[in-house]
């Protein structure tokens, strides 16, 4: 698999090499020492992130930015400017003409590699993994219980961000609209079916589930589907959330998140048909 590209773009050759020697063992680096041969390489090749910074000689950052953003391989590549002072005039210019994120010089290693992940993962060059993603949502439920509520919606904010999963990024979305809303119940109901979509495939002290045989399995939904017919609905509910506890395979915790989400929409018959659904898959021996 071939390395992602960055290029740095900075008129001092000591920085370029301190970025060079810091990123070369993961991404490929083309260093160059102004903006003018910035935009004549990418006249002629494409890379996946560019490195700006502000402060050079004839054409500063803003000027190469602007330049490159008109561009056909600049339009819409990410880029993080390199700048010694946190100056917010540029920032904000900055921001105008699309930069992702900025970093004040000198800059830290894990700093450094940390932006440029994400700035990658925003525009879907590198994979936002799994565990990465449940501790993210994770975190937003730790802050909500704490009643942290402004740094939980920068927090969905941020993972709105990433290119996620269609249904995940409904939920979260959702999430951010019920808590600005002061609508708690309902904005941690949904954190936590993100959290338990990801459980499938994400592995953690917390989310080490127990076994439990076909029959057992079997039998639980058949005590769901006894509860539904007698409108029991809050009792059958809560036997799906305890059959979600059990290392159960995805298609079926999927049907029980489907059925849980028809049941807190009043839609019982939707529910029970989720169910009887899953039961003949495994009547069938397709699960």
């Amino acid at each position: 698999m071939d390395r992602l590209r960055i290029l740095a773009v900075d008129d001092n050759i000591i920085n370029l090499a301190t970025i060079e020697q810091e990123l070369k063992t993961k991404y490929e680096v083309i260093t160059v020492n102004s903006g003018t041969r910035a935009i004549r390489f990418l006249n002629k090749d494409k890379v996946d992130l560019i490195l700006l910074d502000v402060q050079m000689a004839l054409m500063d950052g803003i000027e190469t930015l602007r330049e490159i953003r008109t561009m056909e391989n600049g339009a819409t590549i990410p880029v993080i400017m390199l700048t010694s002072k946190k100056d917010k005039e540029t920032v904000i210019e900055g921001t105008k003409l699309g930069i992702l994120d900025y970093i004040v010089k000198p800059f830290d290693s894990q700093d450094l590699h940390h932006r440029i992940e994400r700035a990658l993962k925003k525009v879907g060059a590198l994979p936002v993994e799994d565990k990465e993603l449940y501790d993210a949502v994770k975190e937003v439920q730790n802050l909500m219980k704490a009643g942290d509520n402004r740094n939980a919606v920068l927090k969905i904010e941020e993972i709105l961000s990433l290119r996620v999963d269609e249904e995940i990024f409904g939920r979260m979305q959702n999430a951010r609209t019920r808590l600005k809303a002061n609508d708690m119940e309902t904005a941690e109901r949904l954190v936590e079916r993100v959290l338990k979509m990801l459980e499938r495939t994400v592995v953690t002290e917390e989310t080490t589930k127990f076994p439990i045989s076909a029959g057992e399995m079997n039998a639980r939904l058949l005590y769901v589907l006894n509860d539904l017919e007698n409108f029991k609905v809050r009792d059958a509910s809560q036997k799906l959330e305890d059959l979600m506890k059990f290392n159960i395979p995805a298609v079926i915790c999927d049907a029980c998140l489907a059925a849980q989400e028809r049941l807190e929409e009043f839609d019982d018959g939707a529910a029970e048909e989720l169910i009887q659904h899953a039961l003949d898959d495994m009547k069938n021996n397709l699960i």
